[in-house]
């Protein structure tokens, strides 16, 4: 008699447990809703591209990245050099 009510007592526990496994919820979960940031970037997106998918540059852009790569090629030519020259006096250092 015991392990009879033992026996029903499962049961009842597994339609319970199906039951709920059964209930889902009937709408899916909302997307996250962006931050700001993200939302600018939308907003604010520019369709204009060139046929390689780059976006064009404007003139006042081009001219600031042409005088932008010059002075950095200028500075790296004086880094250059003024290793060098750092160089030649230790080794000078070194042979006096």
């Amino acid at each position: 008699m015991i392990n009879l009510a033992r026996i029903v007592k499962a049961e009842t526990a597994e339609t319970v447990t199906r039951e709920t496994n059964s209930l889902v919820m009937t709408r899916p979960k909302p997307e996250k809703r962006k931050n700001a940031k993200e939302r600018a970037k939308v907003k604010f997106a520019k369709d204009k591209t060139a046929k390689d998918g780059t976006t064009p540059m404007t003139a006042t852009a081009k001219s600031g990245a042409e005088t932008k790569a010059k002075v950095k090629a200028a500075s790296k030519a004086a880094a250059k050099a003024a290793k060098a020259e750092r160089k030649a006096q230790r080794t000078a250092a070194r042979a006096a």
